[in-house]
Formats: C-alpha cells, structure tokens, sequence
C-alpha cells in the first residue's frame, strides 16, 4: 500500500486521474474542439529529437544523424508548437458573438 493511498480517498483519485486525462486529451484539441495535427506533429517531434540526442550522446559519432535532418525536425517542432500557442491564447470571434443585423 502506497503512502498515495493512505492519504487521497479511491474516488477522489479516480476524479484526478479523470481530469487529468480530459487535460491530455483537450491539448491536442482546436478551438472548434476538433483534433488539431499542430500540437501532435509538435509532440512527435520533441519525442524524436530527445531520443536522438539521447542515443547519440551514449553512441559513436559514426552513427550521429545528419545536422541537417535534426535541424529540420527542430525547426518543424518550433513552428508546431508556435503555431498550436497562437491557436491556444488568440482571441476568436463566435457566430453568437456577433450582433445581429
């Protein structure tokens, strides 16, 4: 039994775990609430790359990748998560929002 386990009630826990998982879920969400690739293509490419530097900094300089292929993955990851930022923070307007004519 986990000290966790002693202090937090089961349900209490099932409620954190399950507003965690609706957090998770809606970061890879668009405004519309639809998912949006900005934030998974920004994902997978900060996976990629802390994988490789890991490798490689336990490998052999032979079997680096080219600079040039993780300077585009980095680049790519940048503009991903740039772009998904924007999408979070800008101000759209709804159709409700709108007066009416």
């Amino acid at each position: 039994m986990s000290a966790l386990s002693i202090f937090i009630p089961n349900q209490l826990k099932h409620t954190i775990m399950m507003n965690f998982k609706q957090w998770v879920i809606d970061l890879f969400k668009d405004e519309r609430g639809s998912t949006s690739v900005k934030p998974v293509i920004a994902l997978l490419g900060a996976l990629f790359l802390s994988v490789t530097m890991t490798i490689n900094s336990f490998s052999h300089s032979d079997f680096a990748p080219a600079d040039n292929l993780v300077d585009a993955v980095l680049i790519i990851t940048a503009i991903g998560m740039g772009a998904d930022t924007l999408d979070k923070f800008s101000h759209k307007k709804k159709s409700e929002d709108t007066p009416a004519e």
